[in-house]
C-alpha cells in the first residue's frame, strides 16, 4: 500500500464524503490524485470550487486523523483500496460514481476473478426462494463464479454463506462500516466469509448504515459483477433497485422463476421477466449467457462429469429492455431513488422493535436516538442499530440530527 496516495484519497473523500460524486466533479479538473491533493489544500482554488459545508470539512480536516484512519486500518487488517491501485477492479471505474475508495477486509483477491455474479433479494424470502438460491449458487461457484451480495438477512446472506460452505469465493458489499455490526444477526458468519471471501464498504470503518447508504451500495454490488441474479422481490422491493442499476451499467439480469404468480411476493420477478429479463430456470441459463467468454472455464469445471450444454435458442427481447430505459421507464443509475415502502403493518413488530415503535407512534413527533436510547436503557449503538432495522422495515423514517418519527 502506497501510503501518501492512500492519505491523498482519504484526505479528499473527507472533504466531500463517502460516496459523494462532487469528488469526480472535482477531480475531473486534475491528472491524478496528488494534483488534486495540492489543489484543494489551496484556500482561493478550494473556495472557488467547493460549497461552503464542503470548505467547512476541508478546513477541519487535520493530518493527525488522516495517519490516525490508516493505523487503525492497519491494526484491524483492513486494506485500503484507492481508485488508482492495481487491485482496483476495471469493470468497476466505469459505473457511475465509482467509489473513490474501498476499505476491505479478507480476501482481497477475490477482486480479480471477472467471471463473478450478483445475487439480491428480499430480507424476508419464502422458503422455495431460500432453496432456489442454495443451489444455484452452489452449482455457480462450481464453474469459479464469485457470488457477490450485500449481506443483509434473508437472500443475501443465504447467497454469501452457501458460496464460502460450498468452497466458492464470496464478495459481501456492506452499506456501513467494516466494523459496525449490522445486521447483528449475521455476525456469527463473520469469520467464516473473512477466512473464504472479501466484505468491503466505501464508507469509514465504523460507520453507522443509513436508509441512503444501503440503495448506493447497490451500484458498487451490481458494478462488480457480470449479470445480477434477482432471487426474490416484491413488486416494491429494494432488489429492483439493484435490478435497474444493473441494467443501466449495461450488465445482465436474471429473475428466478415465481413460485406462484399470484403471490404478491414474486411480484417484482414477475414485472422483470415480462419486461425482458431472462426468465432463470437453472443454472444453465446462466451458462449460456457466458459460454462464449467463459467457456474455458465451464469445461474446466464439469470435465470429469462430461457436460455439454445442449443446443442455446435464441437470445430474448434484450432490445426491448434497453428501449425501456431509454424512455426512462427503467431509470439510468444516477437517476434511481430509494424505493418507496408499502404501508407498513405494525403487527409484524415484536419485542423490543415494537416498544420503540409504540412509543414513536405515541409521540407524534421527531425524537432523537439518544432520548430514545435514555427511554429504552440501551447502548446508543445497540439503539442505532434496531432504528436502522425499524427503517429499512418501513416503520420509522429519519431526519436531520438522529431524529426518528413513526410512519
Amino acid at each position: 500500500m502506497d501510503r501518501q496516495n492512500v492519505f491523498e484519497w482519504l484526505w479528499l473523500v473527507n472533504c466531500f464524503g463517502c460516496g459523494n460524486k462532487r469528488i469526480w466533479e472535482f477531480m475531473s479538473g486534475y491528472d491524478n490524485v496528488s494534483e488534486a491533493y495540492t489543489a484543494i489544500l489551496d484556500n482561493e482554488k478550494r473556495k472557488r470550487f467547493l460549497d461552503p459545508a464542503e470548505n467547512k470539512a476541508a478546513e477541519r480536516i487535520t493530518e493527525e486523523q488522516i495517519t490516525e484512519l490508516i493505523s487503525y486500518c492497519e491494526k484491524h487488517d483492513i486494506y485500503i483500496l484507492t481508485f488508482d491501485d492495481e487491485k482496483y477492479p476495471e469493470r468497476l471505474k466505469p459505473i457511475f460514481n465509482p467509489p473513490a475508495v474501498l476499505f476491505c477486509r479478507g480476501d482481497i483477491d477475490c477482486l480479480e476473478n471477472n467471471f463473478s455474479l450478483s445475487v439480491v433479494g428480499t430480507r424476508k424470502p419464502s422458503s422455495y426462494s431460500v432453496k432456489v438460491t442454495e443451489s444455484l449458487v452452489k452449482r455457480l461457484v462450481g464453474f469459479g463464479i464469485t457470488i457477490v451480495s450485500g449481506f443483509a438477512l434473508g437472500i443475501d446472506i443465504t447467497a454469501n454463506i452457501s458460496a464460502v460452505r460450498n468452497g466458492g469465493k464470496t464478495i459481501a458489499v456492506l452499506g456501513c462500516g467494516l466494523d459496525y455490526n449490522y445486521p447483528r444477526e449475521n455476525s456469527v458468519y463473520r469469520d467464516e466469509i473473512e477466512k473464504n471471501g472479501l466484505f468491503i464498504s466505501e464508507y469509514f470503518p465504523k460507520a453507522v448504515g443509513t436508509l441512503q447508504s444501503f440503495p448506493a451500495r447497490n451500484r458498487i454490488l451490481t458494478g462488480l459483477s457480470l449479470g445480477t441474479i434477482v432471487a426474490e422481490a416484491g413488486i416494491k422491493s429494494g432488489a429492483l433497485v439493484s435490478a435497474g442499476l444493473a441494467l443501466s451499467q449495461g450488465r445482465d439480469v436474471f429473475a428466478v422463476a415465481p413460485h406462484n404468480l399470484f403471490d404478491k411476493r414474486y411480484g417484482g420477478n414477475v414485472s422483470l421477466i415480462r419486461d425482458g429479463a431472462a426468465c432463470l430456470c437453472g443454472v444453465n441459463d446462466i451458462l449460456y449467457e457466458y459460454y462464449e467468454n467463459y467457456g474455458h472455464k465451464i469445461a474446466n469445471a464439469e470435465k470429469e462429469s462430461n457436460f455439454e450444454l445442449p443446443p442455446r435458442k435464441e437470445k430474448k427481447a434484450e432490445a426491448k429492455v434497453k428501449k425501456r430505459i431509454q424512455e426512462k421507464q427503467i431509470p439510468a443509475q444516477e437517476d434511481i431513488m430509494i424505493p418507496e415502502n408499502e404501508s407498513f403493518d405494525p403487527s409484524v413488530l415484536d419485542g423490543e422493535a415494537a416498544e420503540i415503535y409504540d412509543f414513536l407512534k405515541k409521540s407524534g413527533k421527531p425524537v432523537l436516538a439518544d432520548e430514545l436510547s435514555e427511554k429504552f436503557d440501551k447502548d446508543i449503538s445497540e439503539m442505532l442499530m434496531l432504528l436502522t432495522d425499524l427503517e429499512l422495515d418501513g416503520a420509522v423514517s429519519s431526519s436531520a440530527g438522529q431524529s426518528y418519527t413513526a410512519n
